[in-house]
């Protein structure tokens, strides 16, 4: 979905719009743990005007209230947050606080945990307006940026392509090479590129493959790169889904889910509305190569809501993930739960409002609690998991200073 537009559409919904972001906390100490294990989480609350980035311990416990936020200017932020910043949806291996600044920004902030200092600044905007939507690190010198945006008019300066998967070289902070993730036979539409994570020797990228006005897309489609070359290996559609922002890789590894929030104006035959005609979750194995797509879920249909972009297994089988709300429908956000043996969702939560639900994020194997981010209750739902039972915790506070509300989750 066009960032842009989601971001009007919610500030509209959020009493704290335009909002003033609270000043800084200071840092804060990560806790080790297992090797697989956060040993913290970042929080992004946002009016979609204004940002802070709070804190928090693997169970949930605030460690900084306000680590940096579009109301403070510690040395090295030349530029300041928009409303539009999310987390890597893998935690960084440098173990640095990064903050992704999409939409009209363009830029990414590396944070130091422990004291709140901004490290560097990177613009990886090149000239046009790159909507930067990914981050992964691949070693001390080198991570892969994947840009939602297209430049229609490249060629002015070095990188400025869009498409593609950005090479930077993190320490120095400067932009080393690109990959196209364009096809010859795209047509009208864009790669899109989104989630961006390591699969074995493999980086794979989820492509949305939208048009330009975002009125129809193509399939969804995986494309793997070997990180030795910068080249594409393969490429893999996944016919009948659209609009594929969720990503959850299964515990052992063996599985991955994707939760796709179909097109806006799709219509069926009858030539009504259908919001949930190309929304689904979709089950891939990852024993194949490229992976083999093994189940297409009919999750929107029964819930009778298209899929949000946020995904997460809470054990080997058992899924996460939100359904999205419409005003006009006056339908509201819900959070669900799927067992992937069994394959019909049961419902966690019902928001009671549209625009409300952001990230999910669980931990099994490690705490084995979920996270919720709800804007409009302003908080962090919890869930504890065991076996197929998924019991609710107290909430989290989301930021009581302002009331900024909590929309997007990230691990370090």
């Amino acid at each position: 979905m066009n960032t842009k537009w989601l971001g009007l559409l919610t500030c509209f919904a959020v009493a704290a719009c335009g909002a003033k972001a609270p000043s800084t906390t200071g840092g804060f100490q990560l806790q080790p743990g297992a090797a697989a294990c956060a040993q913290g989480y970042v929080l992004a609350d946002s009016d979609f005007t204004s940002t802070n980035i709070s804190a928090l311990s693997p169970t949930g416990a605030v460690l900084s209230a306000s680590l940096i936020s579009s109301g403070s200017a510690p040395p090295g932020l030349t530029t300041a947050l928009s409303g539009d910043v999310v987390f890597p949806s893998n935690a960084p291996s440098s173990h640095q606080v990064v903050l992704i600044d999409r939409y009209p920004n363009s830029v990414l902030t590396w944070v130091e945990p422990s004291t709140g200092n901004v490290l560097r600044q990177l613009s990886v905007g090149t000239g046009f307006a790159a909507n930067p939507h990914d981050y992964l690190e691949l070693s001390s010198s080198k991570a892969y940026v994947s840009r939602f945006e297209s430049n229609a008019q490249a060629g002015a300066q070095d990188f400025d392509a869009g498409g593609d998967l950005l090479i930077i070289d993190q320490d120095a902070g400067t932009i080393t090479g690109r990959i196209d993730l364009a096809q010859p036979d795209d047509g009208e539409f864009l790669p899109r590129a989104d989630r961006v994570w390591r699969v074995g020797t493999e980086v794979w990228v989820l492509l949305q493959r939208f048009d330009a006005d975002f009125k129809t897309a193509g399939d969804a489609r995986l494309v793997g790169i070997d990180p030795e070359t910068d080249s594409v290996s393969w490429t893999l559609d996944v016919p009948g889904v659209a609009g594929c922002g969720g990503v959850a890789l299964s515990p052992s590894g063996k599985a991955l889910a994707l939760a796709c929030s179909g097109v806006t104006s799709d219509v069926d035959a009858a030539n009504d509305s259908a919001p949930t005609l190309r929304s689904d979750l979709v089950l891939l194995d990852l024993a194949a190569h490229p992976p083999a797509i093994t189940r297409r879920f009919q999750t929107a249909a029964q819930l009778g809501a298209p899929l949000g972009s946020s995904l997460s297994f809470a054990t080997e089988t058992r899924l996460v993930g939100v359904a999205l709300g419409d005003v006009t429908a006056k339908r509201n956000d819900v959070a669900f739960t799927l067992d992937t043996s069994v394959g019909t969702p049961e419902l966690l939560l019902d928001a009671g409002a549209a625009f409300a639900l952001g990230d999910v994020r669980c931990a099994p194997g490690c705490t084995d609690l979920c996270f919720v981010a709800d804007a409009q209750a302003n908080e962090l739902h919890v869930w504890q998991v065991s076996g197929a039972t998924l019991s609710e915790q107290p909430a989290v506070p989301g930021d009581t200073t302002i009331g900024l509300p909590p929309r997007t989750i990230g691990a370090l």
